[in-house]
């Protein structure tokens, strides 16, 4: 059961600032901290749930912590996603150079 919701995020863009390539990756950030029941099996009362957003990818976790660790926290594992992520060359975009095209030409 999820108690108070904190939004930890900037406020919402305008339309304008919204006009972002939909292939461009947009970075992760911490959209949302809420104080949530510890998950089953897990002992104490201190447990928070945290939501990364980042344009179509959406990341939860669970944490135990004070509210400040966690928000702290969430914004490392934000930052490490958008270290490797932003920064590295997708793994779905071909490596290197394309291969020459192959003309095969009859001489006789």
């Amino acid at each position: 059961m999820t108690h108070s919701t904190t939004d930890v995020t900037e406020p919402a863009k305008t339309a304008a600032s919204a006009d972002v390539h939909p292939a461009m990756p947009r970075p992760f950030k911490v959209a949302r901290v809420e104080k949530t029941d510890a998950p089953d099996g897990s002992p104490g009362e201190d447990w928070y749930r945290y939501v990364l957003e980042s344009g179509r990818s959406t990341i939860t976790g669970h944490r135990r912590g004070s509210r400040k660790d966690v928000i702290a926290y969430a914004a490392r594992c934000a930052e490490q996603l958008n270290v490797r992520g932003l920064s590295a060359q997708s793994i779905w975009s071909p490596r290197g150079r394309k291969p020459a095209s192959s003309t095969t030409s009859s001489t006789t």
